[in-house]
């Protein structure tokens, strides 16, 4: 394990994503039964609950690294989004990837009749877009949680399957979003969905691994994913509901995924001390 983590975790993992998923769940149960009418919410009341319940993991996160090592362990673990040095592959990965893929089922799709190719923002709203999705479109939201969760889930278990488990776990968070009639999540199937959260979080916890836990290039990561589901229409809303689109986006990352966890060094490393240390028992 990276010697940039706690080595003691007073904070129990189910203690910290009790707290992520009790948050976010409560506060999201209010634009759930809005949508189905059981309660009265005005439109403007529903986002301020979606947004303010998608600081669940992030506020989890404050909380368990408060209790595993008080202010000064919040400080470093905090501090590890400003670590901007980062290995150009990575960072080209981080910004560029999802973007790609994205662009590459949406032609695909486009030659099977679906919508015509095409950039759906123009590139002078590129960097503004960009900042909007990175600080209110989830990446700050979730990813400070999503990186502690990642190091709570290595102790006493290889990378790979605790980046898997982490995949369904957060996949599993977003639940309640697919019973809100109108956001994206009610327009996916939920087992694509779920393949894509854990093959991409195969890929953000490879870069997280590789660049001293920098949680700001795991907030790359998740903003440039939720970049391409603005920049490309990966998502039918109309009644017809075509999903060709964004299974096919679910399968490539998985595809890229796969990869990565076959040949990248640090599942790849884990794995052969794990060999070693039971095959010297």
């Amino acid at each position: 394990m990276n010697t940039n983590a706690p080595s003691v975790f007073r904070t129990p993992a189910w203690f910290y994503f009790a707290v992520a998923f009790a948050i976010s769940w409560i506060i999201w149960l209010f634009p759930v039964l809005a949508t189905r009418g059981v309660l009265t919410l005005s439109r403007t009341t529903q986002l301020l609950c979606l947004f303010a319940g998608s600081f669940g993991p992030f506020i989890g996160a404050f909380i368990a690294v408060y209790r595993d090592g008080s202010w000064g362990a919040v400080k470093e673990f905090f501090g590890r989004s400003l670590r901007y040095r980062i290995g150009p592959v990575y960072l080209l990965a981080a910004l560029l990837l999802m973007p790609v893929l994205a662009g590459i089922a949406s032609w695909w799709l486009a030659q099977r009749g679906g919508p015509p190719y095409a950039m759906l923002v123009p590139l002078a709203h590129f960097p503004l877009l960009y900042l909007e999705l990175l600080f209110i479109g989830g990446s700050v939201n979730e990813e400070f949680g999503w990186s502690y969760a990642i190091d709570r889930l290595q102790q006493g278990r290889r990378l790979l399957p605790a980046a898997v488990i982490l995949g369904v776990i957060w996949g599993c968070w977003h639940i309640p979003l697919f019973f809100i009639a109108g956001l994206t999540q009610s327009f996916m199937p939920f087992w694509a969905f779920l393949t894509f959260t854990v093959a991409f979080r195969v890929l953000i916890v490879w870069g997280y691994e590789n660049n001293r836990k920098s949680i700001l290039l795991a907030l790359l990561f998740h903003t440039a994913s939720n970049f391409s589901f603005n920049m490309y229409n990966l998502i039918d809303r109309t009644p017809q509901r075509d999903e060709r689109g964004f299974i096919a986006y679910c399968l490539l990352t998985l595809f890229v995924a796969i990869a990565v966890a076959l040949t990248a060094r640090c599942y790849r490393r884990q794995a052969t001390l794990l060999a070693r240390n039971e095959g010297s028992r």
